[in-house]
C-alpha cells in the first residue's frame, strides 16, 4: 500500500534517529551545533532557516520541541537554493 503523503529520506532519517519530536540537544547534535551555539541562533535569526526553524519550534510546558517532518521540510527546501 502506498501513502498519500510522501515522506523525505531525510525525514525518515530523522524519525528513525530521534522520534517524531526532536529536543534541542537532539536538534542541536544533528545540525553539528553546540547547545548554547543553537539557541543563540534561534534567539537572533539571521537568515530563512533558522527563522523557519524558530518558527516551527513547539512548547509543551517548559520543554522546546521541533517536528522532524517540519525540520526536514526546512533543510530540504533551504538545500535546493
Amino acid at each position: 500500500m502506498s501513502t498519500p503523503l510522501t515522506q523525505s529520506a531525510l525525514e525518515a532519517q530523522l524519525e528513525t534517529r530521534y522520534g517524531l519530536l526532536l529536543t534541542q540537544k537532539q536538534l542541536a547534535q544533528f545540525l553539528g551545533r553546540s547547545i548554547a551555539g543553537l539557541r543563540w541562533s534561534l534567539a537572533n535569526p539571521a537568515d530563512q532557516r533558522t527563522e523557519a526553524l524558530h518558527n516551527c519550534a513547539r512548547r509543551v510546558g517548559r520543554r522546546v520541541y521541533y517536528p522532524a517532518s517540519a525540520v526536514a521540510e526546512i533543510i530540504d527546501s533551504h538545500c535546493d537554493q
